[in-house]
């Protein structure tokens, strides 16, 4: 028994799995990150702790994000040139594309999973050796996602440590993982936290 392929959700009756579609999802994507950094300054102060970032460097962040989208979708649709405008991507490379164009549509951003799932898979716990398991193999689904979006060639890895908290770590796009940055520290004093 076959199933129905996934369909575009933008254009019914299209696949969503061609150089096109996933062009499509990048560049619509970067026009939100566009239209974010256009308005930073009234967009901040309505996100949890918008109101500690500078919003010149956000929207400096975004635009970033919104460029590397579109060269990605540049490049897809390079590749629908070659291959044809509704050649289905092979999954491999649908995977990258689809983590690209899935940052983009999220504020430019993808989380970094392996941090808590190392720690579970780490732990003494009967119920996770399957996980434990699937770890050591790389074959857990952070780690498998985390080199779909290495082999892009498109996202920064940061993983800040904020007041002397360690953050999770993320994936900005924008960049190559050879700019990661790794490892940043930020302090906040008084004046810039609010009291509870």
């Amino acid at each position: 028994m076959t199933t129905e392929p996934e369909h575009d959700s933008f254009h019914p009756g299209r696949h969503s799995d061609t150089y096109e579609a996933l062009a499509r999802r990048c560049e619509t994507g970067a026009e939100q990150l566009k239209y974010e950094a256009e308005h930073a300054a009234e967009i901040l102060p309505t996100r949890a702790g918008g109101d500690r970032l500078d919003p010149q460097q956000w929207a400096a962040q975004k635009l970033t994000a919104a460029q590397a989208a579109l060269d990605y979708a540049a490049g897809l649709r390079a590749e629908a040139a070659e291959h044809g405008p509704l050649a289905r991507m092979e999954p491999d490379r649908l995977a990258q594309a689809d983590k690209v164009a899935l940052a983009a549509n999220l504020g430019g951003i993808l989380i970094d999973g392996r941090g808590p799932a190392e720690r579970q898979a780490q732990s003494d716990s009967v119920f996770d050796e399957n996980h434990r398991k699937a770890w050591e193999a790389g074959e857990y689904p952070a780690q498998i996602k985390a080199a779909e979006i290495e082999a892009t060639g498109r996202f920064t890895h940061v993983a800040e440590t904020i007041d002397g908290i360690e953050q999770e770590a993320f994936w900005q796009l924008g960049g190559t993982a050879d700019e990661s940055t790794d490892q940043r520290q930020t302090q906040h004093t008084d004046n810039d936290s609010d009291e509870f």
